[in-house]
This record gives structure tokens, sequence and C-alpha cells, in this order.
């Protein structure tokens, strides 16, 4: 990196490749931030000794890759939602080829071991489908998407039930406000027009990571 690259503004999101990988990072970062910061909270003063049992962090690493799908769902219809045109026969087209962006996200991890070749595709055959229901209602506001899915989000959560008390309302609260900085970003840096383009024409999505 070079010594001015620091204040050099992110590349915009114009295509589908710079979606992807925008998808794909926010994902593991909401749920990644959201597993690991609530496991280490409920852990309390002894989080750093619980953190090194191999067990413990087991149910993390499972805990995340589990939930990841719904960060990808939580991105993905924040996008739809902040793009989506006001012509039908465009919105629908959009919704095909943001679901595709969202299975090519997920085929990017299809090796994690935790996590079997046929939940990825039921996940992605998921996020294309509440896409598709969700142009039957107005476009949902940022901080309301997760409230469908949060609680199998916490279900999933590395804690035992009998130690999770009242935390549901603390982890969707979690995601929500999490979901609304990663809009604030890609607000910033999405060139919408060109990015609606992208999606709404024909067109595949590769499985490498992009620079």
């Amino acid at each position: 990196m070079g010594l001015f690259d620091i204040f050099r503004r992110p590349a915009p999101i114009a295509d589908r490749a710079a979606l992807a990988d925008f998808v794909d990072s926010r994902a593991a970062f909401l749920t990644q931030k959201c597993v690991f910061e609530y496991s280490r909270a409920r852990a309390g003063i002894l989080w750093q000794k619980l953190f090194k049992e191999e067990a413990f962090v087991a149910a993390v690493e499972a805990a995340r890759w589990h939930n990841y799908p719904l960060g990808v769902a939580y991105v993905v219809r924040m996008a739809e939602a902040t793009l989506r045109p006001a012509d039908g026969a465009t919105a629908a087209a959009l919704v095909a080829g943001l679901a595709e962006v969202a299975a090519a996200v997920l085929a990017r991890h299809g090796d994690a071991a935790v996590v079997a070749d046929d939940d990825w595709q039921a996940a992605g055959a998921e996020i294309g489908q509440r896409l598709a229901q969700g142009l039957l209602a107005p476009v949902p506001a940022i901080k309301d998407i997760p409230l469908e899915t949060a609680r199998r989000f916490f279900a999933r959560m590395p804690i035992h039930e009998s130690l999770r008390g009242e935390d549901f309302e603390l982890v969707q609260n979690h995601l929500r406000s999490n979901l609304c900085r990663i809009y604030e970003d890609f607000a910033a840096r999405a060139d919408r027009e060109r990015l609606v383009r992208a999606l709404v024409a024909p067109g595949s999505v590769t499985n490498t990571h992009g620079a």
C-alpha cells in the first residue's frame, strides 16, 4: 500500500463482481461480529479462557458458518431495498440478478466443513424466494430486514439455551444496527444506475474473490 492509498475512496460498486465481494465481506463481518461479541459478553471475565477451549471454538465456528447465509440474505435484501426501481418488470429482473449474486457468494464457501453442500443450495434458494416475495410488499426499512429471521440467528448461538436468558432483543438489535451501518457504506459506494443495469442483464458472477 502506498503512502497516500489510505486517502483514496473505495472503488465504486458498479457490477456483479464488485457487489459479490461487498456482500461476501459484509455478511462475514455482520455474522462474525455478532457471534463473537455476544459469546464474549456471555462468557464474561472468563472469555479469554473459554475461547481457548477447542470445543467452544468449534461451536463458535459452527455458529458463524451456519448463520453466514442469513448474513448474506440481510445484505442482499438491503441492496434490493436500496436499488429497487419503480418499474415492476425491471424490479423482477433485479431480484433475479441479486439471487444469482447471493448463490455465487455462497458457492465461494462450498468447502466449509461444518456446512453441507445441500444446506448451501437450500440457503441460496431461500434467499431467492424471499427476494421474490419481497416484491409483493413495499420497500422495507433497512433496520427491519433482520426481523423475520433473527430468531433463527439467535438459536444458532454457541451458548447453551439455559444461559441465554432474555438476550434475543440484544442480538436482534445488534443485527439491525450493524446492517444500517453496512447500508451507509453501500449507499456511499454504489453506482446505482450502472449496478442496476448489470444486475438486470443476464450474466454470471465468478466464485473467486476480488482484489
